[in-house]
């Protein structure tokens, strides 16, 4: 039998707390201590570590920690790689609930310090029961910086936009539900009626030529009749409320630095998408052979999605997320269930994207996805829609371990 070394670190902003277990059912440490998060800090735990494995005869190290974001990621690639103990060794990074969950599986009200920490994740790597071990490519973790980043804009699009809504709605409430953009209420045309007009008055005034001319001018003569969609316009300004002066300059205020905030996402969103379009360039992949899926969709899919680490697509889904809680007792089986809370919220998000896309590109996924649909079930356009990414998640892990091409029809054809 292997002899074993277990190190869990409990990874800080600046320190890193080590407690070291041997295979003996002892749960008192070899070894505690405390080092810097930081490059002279890992070189000394090497050194540590590496006399400590002699002195003790260990065959191999498993090293474990919890996955606190960039926190971690210098720890993990330092150890995975770039480190030497002199023996073999495996990096393991943890799902911090896991290893709570694993805590109170244990003791019901044990303490939470930095030193208890690293001493049930040591304690876990001991138990056998754990994930795929760590692995790390440069040029995906480069794409996921790239694909995270967007992520984060796109929410603060999300965020910022509904934002602008709460207060059109105040200054114009019938622009939403009866306006000539209510499909994409942040066109730039769009855009421009909000900030040319301070009120619904002043648009109404305005002469329907004059209207045509500033529509058909900020359109950029894309309209198939601009008059119809001045006289909606005119029409859907008519029948809004009117505000206060001393209100709608506050609203005009605060609308005009909410389309400031979006243009500048907007920007940021164009100059990431020339970022992630080259990276992926050099990212031998399939997805975007799938109709509907794109170079940025393929982009945050392959960025999180090491399909090395799991032996099936059900796994996979469930590491995205895309996977429901199951609730059965004796004869008993719950008929509603919901989505694991658990998961890559990165992989899930762009896989959700994905589906929806997909599901108006290709036949195959339109007609599961209006079967769904139509069933009559509680939260049906959520449900139908995860249910779509699940169904794709099939055909991307296929697609990633095979490195063929998709075809419309169902099947797959081989990479020329």
């Amino acid at each position: 039998m292997t002899s074993s070394l277990f190190v869990g670190i409990d990874v800080g902003s600046q320190e890193n707390v080590v407690c070291c277990l041997t295979q003996d059912d002892e749960k008192r440490p070899v070894s505690r201590f405390t080092v810097t998060n930081n490059r002279p800090g890992i070189l000394e735990f090497q050194d540590r570590i590496s006399k400590l494995a002699k002195q003790k005869q260990a065959e191999e190290i498993l090293f474990g920690l919890e996955h606190t974001g960039c926190y971690s990621t210098h720890a993990a690639m330092y150890l995975q790689r770039h480190l030497d103990f002199g023996v073999q060794r495996r990096v393991y990074v943890f799902n911090p609930s896991l290893i709570r969950e694993f805590k109170k599986s244990h003791y019901l009200s044990a303490p939470k310090n930095d030193r208890v920490d690293a001493w049930f994740i040591a304690a876990k790597l001991r138990t056998g029961l754990l994930p795929h071990p760590f692995t790390w490519s440069e040029p995906l973790m480069a794409l996921q910086r790239l694909t995270r980043a967007r992520y984060h804009l796109m929410q603060d699009l999300s965020r910022e936009s509904n934002f602008l809504m709460t207060n059109l709605y105040l200054k114009f409430s019938d622009y939403s539900s009866t306006g000539p953009f209510k499909r994409n209420k942040l066109s730039a045309t769009s855009i421009a009626v909000m900030e040319e007009f301070e009120s619904v008055e002043e648009l109404c005034e305005m002469p329907l030529e004059r209207l045509i001319e500033f529509l058909v001018a900020h359109g950029k003569n894309r309209f198939e009749n601009p008059e119809v969609v001045a006289k909606v316009l005119q029409k859907a300004a008519r029948s809004s409320y009117r505000l206060p002066q001393s209100m709608s300059d506050s609203v005009n205020l605060a609308m005009a630095s909410s389309i400031r905030v979006i243009r500048t996402v907007q920007e940021q969103l164009k100059a990431l998408r020339k970022g992630i379009e080259d990276h992926l360039a050099t990212i031998p992949q399939t997805l975007d052979s799938i109709p509907g899926i794109g170079p940025i969709l393929a982009s945050g899919i392959v960025a999180e999605l090491d399909v090395s680490q799991f032996k099936s697509h059900a796994e996979a889904a469930k590491h995205a997320g895309l996977a429901w809680t199951v609730h059965q007792s004796g004869k008993f089986t719950a008929n509603r269930t919901r989505l694991i809370h658990s998961g890559n919220r990165y992989l899930k998000y762009y896989m959700v994207e994905a589906a929806n896309s997909v599901r108006v590109h290709d036949p195959v996924f339109a007609e599961y996805y209006a079967k769904k649909r139509a069933e009559p079930k509680e939260f049906a356009e959520g449900r139908t829609l995860a249910l779509t990414a699940r169904k794709l998640m099939r055909v991307v892990f296929y697609l990633l371990k095979t490195n063929r091409l998709y075809t419309p029809e169902g099947g797959v054809r081989q990479r020329a």
